[in-house]
Parts: C-alpha cells; structure tokens; sequence
C-alpha cells in the first residue's frame, strides 16, 4: 500500500504541475524508506518548479540538479568541495578553470564517452557552456555530465585524534582525494554508550539547492559498533522485543506500530548536502539516533527544510550543531517511567539510548549570531507534559522574525518544539564548544 501510495504521487509529480501534499502530512502513511523516497519526489517538483534566473554566460553554468551524472566523482576545486554560486543551484567557473574530478575507491575509474585513457584522477577544464576538456585523458570537448565513476565513490569514517565533550571521541567523514582528506563532517561518539552526542558541518547559502533523485545506499556501522548489529536494533520487530523487556508484550505493541516506530535519525541530513557523494555519507550510523518516525518526518524534517531555505535567503554563513540529549522514559503498567535504549552488552550495560531531545544549533561566526531549535522525541506524553519539558523561552513562538519556520510547535505527535538562545540551550545541554553568540540567527 505505501509503495503504490508513493508510485501514484510519483506520477502526479511528473504529470501534473499541481499541488501535492507535503511530507510531514504523509509520514503517518509512509514507512522510512517510503517517506524517504516520497520526500525526494516532493522536493524534485520544488527545484522543477523554480525559474532558472540566471542565464548561461560565458564561461561554464552546470546545473546542480540537470548537468551531473552518476555514478557521481568528486569535484574537488579551490582544495575544497565544488561549490555552485550562492543559493542558485548553479555552479559558474571562467573558461581557463579547471575542477579535479575523483573516483575515489579502489579499481576506479572516470567514465566519458571521450575518455582516451583509464585514469581514475584528472583535470577537467572549463570551455564553456557545460562543456570540458581533460588535457591527456579527454578526446577533444565533452559535456561535464557525461563525467560518471565506473562505481560509486568510496567515503570514509575516520577516528581522530580530537576530543570532544565529556573526553569522547570525534570521527570525521569525508573523501580522500590525491591523499587529502576532504571532510564533510564531524561526529561526536560516547564509545561506551554507542550514543551520538551531536555532529557538526557547514551549512551556508549554496547548500539551499541540492541534487534530487540521489539512492539512498545501505546504513554503516564502520568500526564503531563491535559485534553490534546496529541495523537489527532499529527493525520495528526488533524494537517490540527490546520494550517489551522493559515494559512487557501489551506495552510494546502499544508504543511500537506500523506508524509509529523508531526510526534512524538522520542528524546531518542527507539533503543537507549538495551533491549525491556528500548525501551518500551521511548513511553512517555515527550520524543517526532512534527517533520516532513522525517526529522525523514531522516537525524535524521541516526545520531542516526551513533552515536550508532561510540560510541561503539571508546569506549566512554557518556551522550547525546537530546532536542529542536525555534518554527517553516511557510509562510501565505501574505508571513508572523507565528509560529506553535499543541495546544491552553482555555485561547488562544499557547502550544505544533512545534520546528524549533532539537539537540543532546554528551559528554564523562572522556575525555573532545563534539560535537552538529543540525538539522532543517522544509522541506519548500530554501537550502540558511536553511544555514542562521545555526548558528556555521560546523565541520562535509569536515572534515575526522567525515566520519562515513552517513548523507545527504544539505537535506533539510530530515532536513539540521550541527555540532557545544560546546561553539558555548550553546552561542545560553542554555538549558544545564555547562561542561568543551577540543575538538570535532570525
């Protein structure tokens, strides 16, 4: 039934220009993968919709969403990742400019109907248009979206050396190109608890137009998770069994339904990166928390929707905080809260805890600004429960610098929400480093 749900606004998608009901709407239809792909059709229309305003100049104009292929390389320019032009879903470069296009993985190799010779590294150069040359290894002129990997590239999920609150470690993700790592992100990880406390990236005005249509790969553990099977732990049967040794069988199917299940929690969303190798490396289990589905299709999906938006509409500059915090308690048949978590270690160690908020703070350095959006994950308390958990003024409420968050606050179904200063959110939750905030990000 999902499935053919999700084919049949599939078609409306490339038929009809009208109208379709937006995915918070839908998650309490769609499983995760379902929501998923609904989501990705649902913001496809959106780019389509949108005029392209900016003309092809001279020099080289790719389109984000139109003028890449996949198997998708990596586009290293600058030493950094590709970047499109603020947040026109546009990528300009000056005939003359040259982009480093990498097919990162072992036995790779970049794939042109012109290719002259097997090379998985080289320099393609802008002539104009969409078109390219490659110097050695391109025959005459081909389209830059015809560049395609034999395979998809190889990211990484690398323990450093850093630490990060309470003496925890940081992981980084990202691609190694010509033996420079490119990170995308950061992942904060109590080893003990196998607990995400947050993530981090960049997040500024390019990244309000990403590609659409990209397949989502399977989750990873990486080396984080030993003897763990992190993928069984967020099956709903599975979840059924490990509540109800909590709470009992009655108890577990009441909190555990076709609707209503933990989901992975994408904390570093996979839209929240423009291109289909950066999406791809978010699927890392080091980026996800148990979160109930209709919180993460609900309100959570449309703060991240929201912020993309507003982030390139105001031309921030930011790095986002995604994280977690507190353990979920649901209610036994003696009305006791006990804590929740999706697995025990041999030594009856309670890890993988079920967080009780979800958060994300952005700030802009360069102009001191910085506002906490804080959900709460847990559908199965009363409105009044939910806002005695609300521990900061809510500065989004009643407040018209912040009407262009679409989402529905007094939800609780698809997680309560309120936004918090800096200073409020870290005397509570002090995962995060120390900087100087002067005003609310609006």
């Amino acid at each position: 039934m999902r499935s053919f749900l999700v084919l049949v606004f599939a078609v409306v998608v490339v038929s009809i220009p009208v109208n379709i009901p937006d995915p918070s709407d839908l998650a309490i239809y769609l499983n995760e993968d379902d929501f998923e792909d609904y989501l990705d059709l649902w913001l496809k229309l959106k780019y389509q919709n949108i005029t392209q305003i900016n003309p092809r100049n001279e020099g080289c104009t790719i389109l984000v969403n139109g003028d890449l292929g996949q198997p998708q390389p990596v586009y290293i320019h600058d030493n950094n990742y590709l970047t499109p032009t603020g947040n026109t879903g546009q990528i300009h470069l000056k005939t003359g400019e040259e982009v480093t296009i990498a097919c990162v993985g072992s036995g790779q190799n970049i794939v042109h109907p012109s290719v002259t010779s097997s090379t998985n590294i080289g320099i393609a150069t802008c002539v104009n248009d969409t078109l390219i040359s490659g110097k050695g290894w391109i025959d005459g002129v081909g389209a830059f979206g015809d560049l395609t990997c034999s395979s998809q590239c190889a990211h990484e999920a690398l323990l450093t050396s850093e630490k990060c609150y309470n003496n925890n470690v940081v992981i980084r993700v990202g691609y190694t190109v010509n033996n420079v790592f490119y990170p995308l992100y950061w992942s904060c990880f109590d080893q003990n608890r196998l607990e995400v406390l947050y993530v981090w990236y960049e997040q500024n005005p390019p990244n309000a137009v990403h590609q659409v249509g990209v397949t989502r790969p399977s989750w990873k553990a990486g080396n984080f998770y030993p003897g763990v099977d992190v993928n069984n732990r967020y099956t709903v049967a599975q979840q059924k069994v490990t509540i109800s040794n909590y709470l009992g069988t009655d108890l577990a199917e009441k909190y555990v339904t076709s609707t209503q299940y933990l989901a992975r929690g994408h904390l570093a969303a996979k839209t929240d990166f423009i291109y289909a190798t950066g999406q791809r490396a978010t699927f890392y289990f080091i980026n996800c928390a148990p979160q109930w589905q209709l919180f993460n299709g609900g309100n959570w999906n449309l703060l991240e929707q929201n912020l993309r938006t507003r982030i390139g509409e105001a031309g921030y500059n930011t790095v986002v905080y995604t994280g977690t915090y507190g353990v979920l308690q649901l209610k036994d048949s003696n009305n006791q809260l006990v804590d929740i978590y999706l697995h025990q270690d041999s030594n009856n160690h309670t890890q993988l805890p079920v967080p009780l908020y979800y958060y994300k703070v952005v700030y802009d350095q360069a102009k001191r600004l910085g506002t906490a959006f804080v959900g709460i994950n847990n559908p199965y308390i009363t409105l009044e429960e939910a806002r005695s958990l609300q521990f900061c003024n809510d500065h989004c409420r009643s407040n018209s610098s912040f009407t262009w968050l679409g989402w529905q606050p007094d939800r609780v179904d698809r997680g309560y929400s309120f936004c918090c200063s800096i200073e409020d959110f870290k005397t509570v939750m002090p995962h995060l480093p120390n900087f100087i905030v002067n005003d609310l990000l609006t």
